[in-house]
């Protein structure tokens, strides 16, 4: 599989993540395939590709079809807020790899996710995101419905998707994925995500 089809999957699993994050705050309720595929992804930490982290293409294709329908480039207004997240999340990753130590101890915590259950993960992802990444900039800043927000279950399922949204941000990091190229190469990871999805 050629670089770019690795960064476009990786990054269509931070999008698909904040996707998520948007229908929790604003519906209430997340698409559970994709919801749990992008949770799962958290615990792959030695896949043998880039598609066996989201347990193969369709389990990031939600986030493929919002890059081949053009999130990078022209995103609708439903989308900029989707856009927006993720781009928090990957300045998050870059600043949670600035510091060796937390990024290690971080690592350590992640290591030890694979030991809960699906039913108490999320919990278990909140306590990481609270604990290593909430505290730096830029803070990911979630809108939606305050009767969604206030509800006990909703922000421990948010801060658990953001954690994998960043998860595939440390993906989209190790196969060369910048600032620079998510500029230059928005149109060719555009046709990468509607030839994946094609071939599907």
């Amino acid at each position: 599989m050629d670089i770019i089809r690795e960064r476009t999957i990786a990054l269509a699993g931070v999008v698909q993540a904040c996707k998520e994050v948007q229908s929790l705050a604003r519906q209430g309720r997340a698409e559970q395939t994709a919801y749990e595929s992008s949770l799962k992804s958290i615990l792959v930490l030695d896949a043998i590709n880039t598609p066996a982290v989201y347990g193969g293409l369709d389990g990031v294709r939600s986030g493929l079809k919002l890059v081949a329908d053009g999130i990078l480039s022209s995103a609708s207004a439903h989308n900029v807020e989707i856009l927006r997240y993720g781009m928090s999340v990957l300045q998050l990753q870059s600043q949670l790899l600035k510091d060796p130590r937390r990024f290690t101890e971080f690592g350590n915590e992640i290591e030890r996710l694979s030991s809960h259950t699906i039913e108490d993960l999320p919990e278990a992802c909140s306590s990481v995101y609270q604990k290593y990444v909430s505290n730096l900039q830029p803070q990911v800043i979630v809108q939606g419905e305050e009767n969604h927000l206030q509800n006990a279950s909703v922000p421990p399922q948010i801060r658990s998707l953001l954690l994998a949204a960043l998860r595939s941000a440390v993906l989209w990091q190790q196969k060369g994925g910048s600032r620079f190229r998510l500029l230059w190469e928005r149109t060719r990871m555009q046709n990468s995500a509607r030839a994946l999805l094609h071939n599907q």
